[in-house]
C-alpha cells in the first residue's frame, strides 16, 4: 500500500469518526487519526524526492522543510509545513493524552488536513 493510500484511509476514519454518534471523545479519536493522515501524506512526499520517511514525528517537519531547500517542491507550499509543527508538537495530547477537543477544534484539523492532502495530491500528480 502505498504512504497516499494510507493517509486517504486514515483521514476517511477521522471523517468517519467525527461524524458518528459517539460522544464527545470523538473529536479526540478524530484529531488523532487525522494526524497520522497528514505524516503519512508527508511521508508520500519525501519518500519519492528524498527517498526517506519520518521515523519520528518531529522528523516530518524537518523533512518537510529539507523538500523546500532542496527546491523538491514549490516555494508556495512552504506555509504547510506549520500544520506539522503544530501536529507533532500536539499528536501526544490526542493520542495519548486524551486531551479533550471540540468540534469546533476538530472541523478545524479535518479541514486542514484535507488541504495537505489536496496540496500532496497536487504535487504527485495524483
Amino acid at each position: 500500500m502505498s504512504d497516499l493510500s494510507e493517509a486517504e484511509i486514515w483521514y476517511e476514519a477521522a471523517k468517519t469518526v467525527y461524524g458518528s454518534t459517539h460522544g464527545r471523545e470523538k473529536y479526540t479519536v478524530a484529531v488523532a487519526q487525522a494526524i497520522h493522515a497528514l505524516i503519512r501524506a508527508n511521508d508520500a512526499l519525501t519518500v519519492k524526492y528524498l527517498g526517506l520517511r519520518s521515523k519520528r514525528h518531529e522528523d516530518a517537519v524537518s523533512l518537510f522543510g529539507d523538500l523546500i531547500k532542496q527546491n523538491k517542491i514549490e516555494s508556495k507550499f512552504a506555509d504547510r509545513r506549520k500544520l506539522l509543527t503544530k501536529a507533532a508538537a500536539e499528536k501526544s495530547d490526542f493520542d495519548y493524552k486524551g486531551i479533550e477537543v471540540s468540534k469546533t477544534t476538530a472541523s478545524r484539523w479535518l479541514r486542514e488536513v484535507e488541504r495537505f492532502l489536496e496540496m500532496v495530491r497536487t504535487i504527485l500528480n495524483v
